[in-house]
């Protein structure tokens, strides 16, 4: 990944990796016939490849030494980024550049962390050594194989897990499983990679139990995700969708149970602790966020409540534009990253959401999730009675000899109704008087909720299906 900057001959590379061994040896191969030294402050420097012994060397001294050093040399320096704001280095560095430049010399330094001063900005130039590819993963998991003969049972499956792991995390989680549960389990390596995603105070790694079982309703939008997912294929976009809608009607029940769905983790973007006091903090808490989401694909990327996070993007006056800046970085992301990651995001309130949010192109679809309709209200108040009271509707209102009735649940949300199967195993399952204790937010908020619709009315997809709604007056019987 170095080749091409070492021809050009520019004269200092930060590389950004917490596999420092890999990337040097990685380097070594690509140096062309360099001479290749290796620098750390426990141990001083080296030439590599020819059994040379360790010299000290002061980190203040060093750039001063690289530069009286051989022509067409690589120095790589580990750790070396503690030293880059101390001003005697700094100035040593800017010192020795034209000197490095004339005589062909390129200071690497290896870090798990990319700070660089503003005197060094434009000078250094900043790149990402990539993680394992899959191939590289599959060279881990043969020599396992070889040393154990135990043989995977899906290789696949274990290749997925595994994806975003370092080298030694990828062998370590690989044999953990063997250990803990005698084969190549997948779960125990997901456990591992969510303590890496736990790391981001941003992340969250989050194993739900939902499924679209105990999903009522959200027929068109079911249909088309499980579409997209099982049509996916080299070419096509495959970024992910907005969720707009009314709250409580389930937007991230689906999210959550689309990940057991497809098989694939759920991470959890908490766009609110991605906000840093310090200049510059919040744009890079973001950027490793969505290195760290890359590095688990395939996964589902789950943004609850888009909008908060969001709140002040539309102008830069009152954070100096950092909302605006990490917004920008976020989308930048969701058009451009090559991973396997689907994106689901939900909002409550479009207002608050930037035109640049909303457009079409954005995302692969936007879909409007209103409150149920009446064949989906049954469903949910059937889900939610087996959960609560441990009974059917079915079941219930056979029982009770037609006492209990279904109450009228015009306007009620999905987390309005599973309200009042709660409040229907407090009471014996007299559903009528459940639902008088719960007020749904379509008549106390009915201005703004209807102002919701109309928006989404030629702008996005429903969510469900559109059924001819049932009679639910009384019966016309003619004698």
């Amino acid at each position: 990944m170095i080749t091409d900057y070492l021809k050009a001959g520019y004269p200092a590379l930060l590389i950004r990796t917490h596999e420092p061994e890999r990337f040097i040896g990685a380097a070594c191969q690509q140096a062309n016939g360099r001479t290749t030294l290796q620098w750390d402050v426990v141990r001083g420097f080296r030439e590599l490849g020819n059994g040379a012994e360790w010299q000290e060397c002061d980190p203040f001294d060093l750039p001063n030494m690289a530069a009286k050093g051989a022509e067409k040399s690589v120095w790589f320096l580990r750790n070396f980024h503690f030293w880059l704001n101390e001003p005697p280095v700094i100035q040593a560095i800017q010192n020795n550049l034209p000197i490095y430049k004339t005589k062909g010399i390129t200071l690497v330094i290896v870090s798990a962390e990319a700070k660089l001063p503003l005197e060094l900005d434009r000078e250094v130039v900043v790149l990402d050594f990539p993680l394992p590819s899959r191939e590289e993963l599959k060279t881990i998991l043969r020599g396992l194989v070889e040393s154990t003969g135990i043989e995977p049972e899906d290789e696949e499956a274990v290749l997925d897990a595994a994806q975003g792991l370092t080298w030694e995390e990828s062998e370590n989680a690989l044999a953990l499983a063997l250990v803990r549960q005698k084969r190549f389990d997948p779960h125990t390596i997901c456990t591992l990679k969510a303590q890496m995603v736990e790391k981001s105070a941003a992340l969250q790694f989050s194993q739900f139990t939902e499924t679209f079982d105990t999903l009522g309703g959200l027929e068109n939008l079911k249909e088309w995700t499980l579409n997209r997912f099982n049509n996916r294929r080299s070419g096509l976009p495959f970024r992910g969708i907005l969720l707009l809608g009314v709250p409580g009607t389930g937007k991230s029940h689906f999210a959550k149970a689309l990940g057991n769905e497809v098989g694939w983790p759920v991470l959890s973007l908490d766009m609110g602790r991605v906000f840093g006091s310090l200049v510059g903090e919040s744009e890079a808490k973001m950027r490793e966020a969505l290195k760290v989401v890359d590095a688990m694909a395939p996964c589902i990327l789950f943004i609850d409540e888009i909008e908060k996070g969001l709140a002040g993007v539309g102008g830069s006056s009152t954070d100096g534009g950092t909302t605006q800046r990490v917004g920008g970085t976020f989308l930048s992301w969701l058009n451009d990253h090559q991973s396997q990651v689907f994106v689901i995001a939900t909002s409550n309130d479009y207002s608050k959401l930037p035109p640049e949010y909303t457009r079409m192109g954005r995302w692969d679809c936007l879909f409007f999730v209103d409150n149920p309709g009446y064949r989906e209200q049954l469903d949910i108040l059937d889900i939610y009675l087996k959960q609560f009271l441990g009974k059917t509707l079915g079941t219930l209102m056979a029982e009770s000899d037609g006492r209990v009735k279904i109450p009228d649940l015009e306007g009620y949300s999905g987390a309005e109704i599973r309200q009042v199967a709660i409040e229907a195993a407090y009471n014996g399952g007299d559903l009528e008087a459940a639902a008088r204790f719960v007020i749904p937010i379509s008549k106390s908020q009915k201005q703004q909720m209807d102002a919701l619709r109309e928006w989404a009315r030629f702008r996005t997809i429903p969510a469900s299906r559109a059924v001819q709604e049932e009679a639910r007056g009384p019966r016309r019987v003619t004698l």
